[in-house]
């Protein structure tokens, strides 16, 4: 987009446009606003413009009862800028803005894909409900970073154990954190994704089950025991550990397995369960945060419509049009059922309102 502007209404929001005209950027671009990031790039200069230094993004939105202006700045250098009332936001220091949650094609991955999609996916959701879940994850990827280059040195020099013995204790303890949080959300998201699942697919719902091949049985509450469980762990690895020169146990490895009728969904689950599971996990970690803060995020639906079949389209769209504020992309509005509140045609980076 050199330029453009757009007026959301409440419902469902449909942005209608052929590949490539500029339907994921616009999406992109909200769900920037609140996430402090894209979706999908990890590059901010992917995201300006070809032949500009930087993108602007502006908004007026309601949160609480309460009109707030939102602003970003994309750099092609320097990273991303976000402003709620002119106030500069951290992920660790954030005002009260209006929160989004996108659903995109590459979502599939979260079944799908390897262990790391489905970690991102449990502690991105922690982060947006439980205030120090961000800030303990950063807390154990540090201590994770120290304890890697103090299994280096101790190699390479054996009088720097102590060194490694103290990020030992670091990584027990801001991993059992990181545990906690997990657990905690996936309590949380458990029901919903059952009820989403449920509504769109009228099957037997997927179970969630946190693994953690460090931990001795079932997994406890208390981060305490958690964190001297991981003592343990890390001190039987420590020979392994050092080998290797990298921490071969604790939440970094974790997983969340996907079971569909008692087996694995990843291998044993069709596309289309598939899809619905992923699916349902946007739709329980929105009615999550929805739980939290006392009013729906905005849903962005990145070409969704298209890849389902006609009774979960049709549940799909009977469950967006009446909760909350939903922004979605098609390539066409053909045969979809269902009644939206705004339509709108992207053209080469062009909003157009319909109707």
């Amino acid at each position: 987009y050199a330029t453009g502007e757009a007026e959301l209404e409440p419902g469902l929001n449909l942005i209608i446009g052929s590949n490539g005209q500029g339907k994921t950027s616009l999406l992109e671009a909200i769900y920037c606003l609140s996430a402090l990031a894209s979706h999908r790039t990890s590059s901010p200069s992917a995201m300006v413009r070809h032949g500009a230094e930087r993108a602007v993004v502006q908004a007026v939105g309601v949160v609480a009862n309460r009109q707030i202006g939102v602003d970003a700045e994309i750099g092609r250098t320097g990273g991303i800028r976000v402003r709620v009332d002119k106030q500069l936001q951290t992920r660790k220091s954030r005002s009260r803005s209006p929160v989004s949650v996108l659903f995109s094609p590459e979502d599939l991955a979260m079944v799908k894909g390897g262990p790391e999609e489905r970690r991102r996916f449990l502690d991105n959701a922690a982060a947006r409900v439980r205030p120090l879940a961000a800030a303990d994850r950063m807390d154990f990827e540090r201590a994770l970073r120290q304890r890697n280059g103090a299994l280096r040195a101790a190699r390479a020099n054996p009088r720097q154990i102590d060194h490694l013995e103290i990020w030992s204790e670091q990584v027990a303890v801001t991993g059992a954190a990181v545990v906690r949080h997990r657990l905690a959300v996936l309590a949380q998201l458990e029901p919903p994704v059952h009820r989403r699942y449920l509504e769109l697919a009228s099957d037997q719902p997927p179970e969630l089950v946190y693994r953690a091949t460090w931990a001795e049985g079932e997994l406890p509450e208390d981060p305490a025991e958690i964190a001297g469980m991981l003592r343990r762990a890390l001190s039987k690895s420590q020979s392994t550990d050092l080998e290797r020169a990298t921490t071969s146990v604790g939440p970094h490895r974790d997983d969340l397995r996907i079971l569909l009728a008692g087996s694995d969904a990843r291998v044993y689950a069709s596309q289309g369960e598939q899809r619905t599971i992923a699916l349902s996990l946007r739709l329980a970690e929105r009615d999550t945060i929805a739980e939290e803060h006392g009013e729906h995020p905005v849903l962005l639906l990145d070409d969704v419509f298209s890849e389902l079949d006609d009774h979960r389209r049709h549940q799909l769209s009977q469950l967006v049009a009446i909760t909350g504020q939903t922004v979605a992309t098609a390539t066409s509005a053909e045969s979809l059922p269902i009644w939206s509140a705004q339509l709108m045609v992207v053209e080469e980076g062009r909003l157009r309102r319909v109707g």
